[in-house]
């Protein structure tokens, strides 16, 4: 939610006006009932939780937390320990907008950006967040060669549920995460090609989540699963923006019914009972107290 994108900046230039009511409003009409804004450092963490409460309207929540690849800025503070400190603020002072820690684990395609051995170590310190705050977790797992999984399964009893985000893993891998009794979160990178759409076949309906990542990760023509899309939109490209219809390959919430349609394809079930299953593992997972 709080990508340029939103406001209509691309590559840092105003190509339109903001239009992230019109985004939300849109979703409500195709049926997306809440919205979670995710965050990747602290500083998105203070804007979500800020979001969530202008925006109580839309039912929009947050997560707080950083991602592994910006795990960096805890050490570049200066003070690891008050950096951590400050993330657990932003939960106790959102006023129960905050629903989960978040995106937090481990990316290996992108030391670039912060190495392993950091990634790991702060992977754990937030982990002990969602221990203090009795908060599920919304994971991120890249190309780990089995760390992910085994620091998972060596910290389980710290989290009370978690939902694996964006997932383009293995059968086996996959397995592995529900045997824990972690949900599996599914978008558009998750269905690229026929090997995905073969894992996704095995996942449980019980673990299901269905997700967009907006503004990332819409279903290209160029995907496996672009076959299965039954729900057209009208899109113009951002240079042509007109408020009532999309902007051309920017993702956004009311693409998760595309998703849900991928699914029940390839699962041979009806977009409904898809829908259904995956609505009831989010509330159950994120949203156990009514609100």
């Amino acid at each position: 939610m709080q990508d340029e994108m939103f406001l209509g900046i691309y590559n840092g230039k105003q190509k339109h006006e903001a239009d992230l009511d019109l985004i939300m409003s849109r979703a409500r009409d195709n049926g997306v009932e809440r919205f979670i804004a995710v965050s990747g450092t602290l500083e998105d963490s203070h804007l979500s939780a800020e979001k969530a409460e202008q925006m109580s309207d839309f039912k929009l929540f947050a997560s707080v937390g950083v991602h592994p690849t910006r795990c960096s800025e805890f050490d570049e503070s200066g003070d690891p320990d008050a950096h951590l400190l400050a993330l657990s603020k932003v939960v106790e002072e959102a006023n129960g907008k905050v629903v989960a820690i978040g995106e937090i684990g481990l990316d290996y395609d992108r030391e670039q950006f912060c190495p392993r051995d950091v990634q790991q170590k702060y992977f754990l310190k937030q982990l002990e967040l969602a221990e203090r705050h009795k908060l599920p977790v919304i994971f991120h797992n890249r190309n780990t060669s089995g760390d992910f999984e085994r620091m998972v399964k060596e910290n389980r009893e710290k989290f009370s549920g978690g939902i694996v985000h964006s997932f383009t893993g293995t059968k086996d891998e996959m397995h592995e995460l529900v045997s824990m009794g972690l949900l599996i979160g599914i978008n558009g990178c998750s269905l690229k090609t026929t090997e995905l759409l073969e894992m996704i076949k095995d996942i449980p309906l019980d673990n299901l989540v269905l997700e967009t990542d907006a503004p990332w990760c819409n279903i290209r023509n160029s995907h496996a699963s672009s076959k299965h899309v039954k729900t057209k939109f009208e899109e113009v490209k951002k240079e042509k923006f007109e408020p009532g219809k999309m902007v051309k390959d920017r993702c956004e919430p009311s693409h998760v019914v595309q998703v849900a349609e991928v699914i029940a394809a390839v699962k041979g079930l009806e977009v409904k009972e898809v829908a259904n299953a995956a609505y009831l593992n989010t509330m159950k997972c994120l949203f156990p107290e009514p609100n």
